[in-house]
């Protein structure tokens, strides 16, 4: 039996603790996550020449460099996308599709400590007499821990029962309490979570029959012949099924279109109010209409209607439609540019620009799709990578830092959000502390323009509670430890001495 098998997990468990136990994000996740790639690495997990096994490496430790840059929620979003992607992808290997590996994912994990077990009592020839003597140890043991467990759980639920065994829940709660001096709850589950997390890593596996997305059908459409039925009917009536739908949805869309371009884009009137139809609901709704009108094109050119010689007016109705979706995309775009000069920038506003690119690129591929007849799986793995490669991309920028700078330069022309300002991360302290003019600049722009001021914060109250947050991170980012810094709180820091000491 390979001592691995139990020398790893407990270092990895004991690493992982130490890095991460109570402590923020910061260079432990970039330890980490080298840490793990090189331990899959040497454990023949990881295969260099598969290019989903490249792009999930390459974008986790990206994202981890991130959070060890700036700390920030959307570099360590992307970074445990990545792992939890990077677990589905080792367990499955032979992936074409990319969308499988959130099943994959799940089946890792969950497989993962069995397989690990069934390798642990796994004897070989070479080490019969300790590899028997600890199968039948972990054939007794293993049904015991079990029998534990219900006895617990029955006595939890049934008080008639936990007398029936003798107070055995005070007993074993007693028994933990004890434990508790030894060994913190904290640390004990930390550790768990990080074997658990190693196990699916290392020995989790996937079954390939419970893919949801066919993975077989290729990237390319074929034409498939069938026997002669007598009729032609059945794909002439899908054809012209679809010239009357696309031609009356072209129509429809023409004049939404028209009726955007005239009044979004050219003869846009502000009436004072906080734009919430205008944009939130306006703009999701009109998002989900472009992602409809991409599965109406997929659904008609999914099969043998690709090779049809009579299918020219149905391709032409196609593009046009597939024009005006990405003409109405940039419509919910410039609705988008019309919120943030009035209210400013906030992270919805800025996910709302990451999704409209992704569905652009979505409409590209479906162009694509349909001059080159390519299959529904071309779509899922190159709209899939798309998407993964935008989550990692956004990871490369402090947005908090972006946000505040861009509200301050605008608190003469657009609503300053106070309640939201004062809540962003600590490396927008030096550029929130803002000076009297601009205090008052910021309440006057508020109570000329916008209604409902008396539900925000007034800027008296947001200055108070900046200088109070800026007091508290100085007193406590020096009792931080090294694996929760990064590199933006130390030079904030480094900032913030020196102008104290001038």
């Amino acid at each position: 039996m390979k001592r691995s098998l139990f020398v790893l997990p407990v270092v990895f468990s004991v690493l992982f603790t130490y890095l991460f136990h109570r402590q923020q994000a910061g260079v432990n996740v970039l330890i980490f996550n080298v840490l793990l790639v090189g331990i899959m690495y040497f454990q023949k997990r990881i295969n260099l020449k598969l290019r989903f096994h490249i792009y999930l490496i390459t974008g986790s430790l990206l994202s981890a460099a991130m959070v060890a840059v700036y700390g920030a929620g959307a570099a360590l979003f992307a970074n445990i996308l990545s792992l939890v992607l990077l677990t589905g992808a080792v367990a499955y290997p032979a992936m074409v599709v990319p969308v499988n590996v959130a099943f994959s994912s799940a089946s890792a994990i969950i497989s993962g400590p069995f397989n690990w077990i069934k390798e642990l009592f796994s004897v070989s020839d070479a080490v019969s007499r300790k590899g028997r003597f600890l199968r039948k140890a972990g054939l007794v043991v293993m049904p015991l821990v079990v029998f534990i467990i219900f006895i617990l759980l029955y006595s939890a639920s049934s008080p008639y029962f936990n007398k029936l065994t003798g107070g055995v829940l005070k007993s074993f709660t007693q028994l933990m309490e004890k434990l508790s001096l030894w060994i913190s709850p904290d640390v004990f589950w930390l550790g768990i979570a990080a074997l658990l997390m190693y196990f699916a890593f290392i020995f989790g596996n996937y079954n390939k029959s419970l893919n949801i997305f066919n993975e077989t059908q290729g990237e390319n459409l074929h034409r498939v012949r069938k026997l002669f039925s007598g009729r032609f009917t059945a794909l002439k009536t899908e054809l012209n099924s679809g010239i009357l739908l696309l031609a009356f949805l072209n129509l429809a869309l023409a004049v939404m279109n028209v009726l955007d371009i005239y009044h979004v884009w050219l003869f846009f009137e502000w009436d004072g109010g906080y734009l919430k139809q205008f944009v939130h609901e306006g703009t999701w709704l009109l998002i989900i209409s472009v992602l409809i009108s991409m599965v109406i094109v997929i659904w008609y050119f999914r099969g043998n209607l690709n090779f049809y010689s009579g299918n020219r007016l149905l391709v032409r109705l196609s593009v046009i439609w597939l024009l005006q979706n990405a003409l109405l995309v940039v419509s919910v775009a410039i609705r988008n540019i019309w919120y943030i000069h009035y209210f400013n920038l906030a992270y919805k506003r800025i996910w709302v620009f990451a999704f409209l690119i992704l569905v652009l690129i979505g409409i590209i591929t479906v162009f694509i799709k349909l001059r080159n007849r390519k299959s529904v799986q071309y779509l899922l793995v190159r709209n899939s990578l798309f998407a993964y490669g935008i989550v990692v991309f956004i990871g490369f920028f402090n947005w908090d830092l972006i946000i505040a700078r861009y509200n301050v330069k605008h608190t003469d022309s657009a609503f300053f959000h106070t309640d939201f300002m004062m809540n962003l991360n600590s490396s927008t302290l030096p550029v929130l502390i803002l000076d009297p003019q601009t205090l008052r600049q910021i309440d006057s722009t508020r109570n000329n323009f916008y209604p409902n001021r008396h539900y925000y914060a007034p800027a008296q109250h947001f200055d108070e509670r900046i200088k109070e947050r800026t007091d508290d991170y100085l007193k406590g980012y020096h009792k931080l430890n090294w694996q929760g810094k990064n590199i933006t709180d130390a030079l904030t820091y480094k900032r913030f001495s020196k102008a104290r000491n001038k």
